[in-house]
């Protein structure tokens, strides 16, 4: 005897089957305990082959099981498996922010500031007296400089550096001409971030001068400065970066140098001196080798100028051109690599 059981939910089809034939289908335990088909009619109604399966419409309908023995003849006897969850896509370099791009200057990027330094791609070579420039001064704001240094062929008693000033430039690019600071000499008065002045290769400072003038109050020319030791680790890497509020945070070989660290503390006016003279000048990246003062001075106060050198590599900005011609963009450089 055929039994057509059409109903929406498996365990109603058996269960209307079992009741119209008097089959009381507890002992199978959900189908577990069938065992081998004995023949009879309850067995087909209790433990299989008499399921009308077309409720399931091929499966689209089965649903998660209701312990049925229909379900289980109809359905597989096991939930479908749930949709895999999508893998989210592995992350790409982080986006420069907006109204930012990354430069990687080449040599013709740079600029000669004095004496007869090695300009390449990407940095610099100073060898005795001399200094280098950017072309062009960037907004840093919410953006970054990266670089590596090689301070271990300059004498204790050099001086070695690079930092920021902020002067007026040309369309062309800086030249001497246009060179300011924020010390007291003869030169024009401007904003001075030094990212770092070593002396030698033992020791070095991080300083900010938003102040004009001398004195201990606040960052004028005496500084709000950051000493250190390299304890003989003098070639390292280096990241500056800007808040978009002007504040300012150097990495040096995994120190953290902010203004909880300088002597005196900047704070926000000194931030938003940053802010305004980076969006109205920018910064124009300085760096030179010369003798004459030094911080960390127990390292030494003289040495060897004309037989020192030292050299920046791997130079990449993430900013916006103030002033000045566009240099290359890091885009242009890896379009160029050949594989």
């Amino acid at each position: 005897m055929m039994l057509h059981l059409v109903m929406p939910f498996a365990s109603l089809a058996v269960t209307a089957a079992a009741g119209s034939l008097g089959c009381d289908c507890s002992w199978t335990h959900g189908g577990s305990t069938c065992g081998a088909d004995d023949g009879s009619v309850c067995w087909a109604v209790c433990c299989g082959g008499a399921c009308d399966c077309s409720w399931t419409h091929g499966g689209s309908s089965c649903g998660s099981s209701d312990g049925s023995v229909c379900w289980r003849e109809c359905c597989g006897g096991h939930d479908p498996s749930p949709s895999p969850s999508p893998v989210p896509p592995t992350p790409g370099p982080s986006p420069s922010p907006p109204g930012h791009d990354d430069y990687c200057p080449s040599a013709a990027d740079l600029t000669t500031a004095y004496g007869t330094p090695e300009l390449k791609d990407q940095g610099w070579t100073v060898h005795g007296n001399g200094g280098v420039a950017t072309k062009s001064t960037f907004n840093l704001l919410g953006g970054s400089v990266d670089f590596d240094i090689d301070l271990s062929a300059v004498s204790t008693g050099v001086n070695a550096n690079i930092y920021t000033i902020s002067p007026s430039i040309g369309s062309s690019g800086y030249n001497g001409g246009n060179y300011c600071d924020g010390a007291d000499n003869d030169k024009p008065w401007c904003l001075e971030v030094d990212w770092l002045e070593s002396n030698g290769n033992c020791g070095g400072a991080t300083t900010l001068h938003t102040k004009a003038g001398p004195g201990p109050n606040g960052c004028t020319s005496w500084g709000c400065r950051t000493n250190y030791h390299y304890n003989g680790r003098s070639v390292f890497h280096m990241r500056i970066e800007y808040g978009t509020d002007g504040s300012w945070t150097t990495k040096r070989d995994g120190q953290v140098i902010n203004a909880g660290t300088m002597s005196p503390h900047p704070g926000a006016g000194d931030w938003a001196v940053i802010k305004s003279t980076y969006e109205s000048k920018g910064a124009l990246i300085y760096s030179s080798e010369w003798q004459g003062w030094v911080p960390v001075q127990e390292c030494g106060t003289s040495g060897n100028l004309p037989g020192s050198h030292f050299s920046i590599n791997n130079l990449r900005i993430t900013g916006s051109v103030v002033q000045g011609p566009t240099p290359r963009g890091c885009s242009q450089l890896n379009s160029t690599i050949v594989v």
